[in-house]
């Protein structure tokens, strides 16, 4: 069943997303289906903590933001 209200897209994604977090830690929208969305934040140089592991605000910042673009439509 599809939840979207209005239409949405992996391009509109990354459109409304320019010069936000998401962009600034390189977070990439790679699908919209029926009911979700998916997307990968890369782990380098700027998203790791001092161990070599993705930091876990990165985490909460991509959870937060798919969950803020699925809300908005």
């Amino acid at each position: 069943m599809r939840i979207w209200q209005q239409a949405i897209s992996v391009q509109h994604l990354a459109a409304i997303n320019v010069d936000t977090a998401a962009q600034h830690l390189g977070i990439e929208f790679l699908e919209v289906g029926d009911n979700f969305i998916r997307a990968r934040v890369p782990v380098g140089a700027h998203t790791r903590q001092p161990y070599g592991l993705l930091h876990g605000g990165v985490s909460v910042v991509l959870a937060e933001t798919l969950g803020s673009c699925g809300v908005g439509y």
